[in-house]
């Protein structure tokens, strides 16, 4: 029986982008498409990343010259009036039980509640204990899910 121990890791949260090519890699790690990562750092408003800070760690997990320390990342759009899109919530899946999605969405509301007004409708697309986590900031189901984000949330 595999017991899987989470042993501590020192990480830094930045409010910036990461690297074309970091997003690209991270998006491909976790089977998401490359589509419109072109525009991402264009139209996005707010960025945050979470990367390792440590270097034990960085080579533990064969984070080198050819890979990146970037674990995880999100972004908000806001190209619609009256609407918020949450973007590339992303966290690599060795790290997903580190609670980093829970630290990297509570920064992303902190700004989404300081720039939406009351009836702004904010949309993210997440899976499993993702969309759990969604559910405790108050997103819910959206019926339309085959055609864009599957969580949405409206300010009141």
């Amino acid at each position: 029986m595999d017991i899987k121990t989470i042993m501590p890791i020192k990480f830094e949260l930045v409010e910036t982008a990461p690297l074309f090519h970091e997003l690209l890699n991270l998006r491909r790690t976790v089977g998401r498409p490359s589509i419109g990562v072109e525009l991402a750092d264009v139209q996005a408003l707010f960025w945050v990343s979470i990367r390792l800070s440590d270097n034990a760690e960085m080579e533990h997990a064969g984070a080198g010259v050819a890979k990146s320390n970037l674990l995880a990342t999100a972004c908000v759009y806001g190209n619609k009036p009256g609407h918020l899109a949450i973007e590339d919530f992303i966290v690599l899946p060795e790290y997903q039980s580190y609670g980093l999605a829970k630290i990297m969405l509570e920064r992303v509301m902190d700004f989404v509640d300081g720039h939406a007004s009351s009836g702004t409708c904010i949309s993210i697309t997440a899976h499993g204990e993702s969309e759990r986590l969604c559910s405790e900031y108050g997103f819910q189901y959206a019926p339309c899910a085959n055609l864009g984000p599957n969580l949405l949330k409206i300010v009141a």
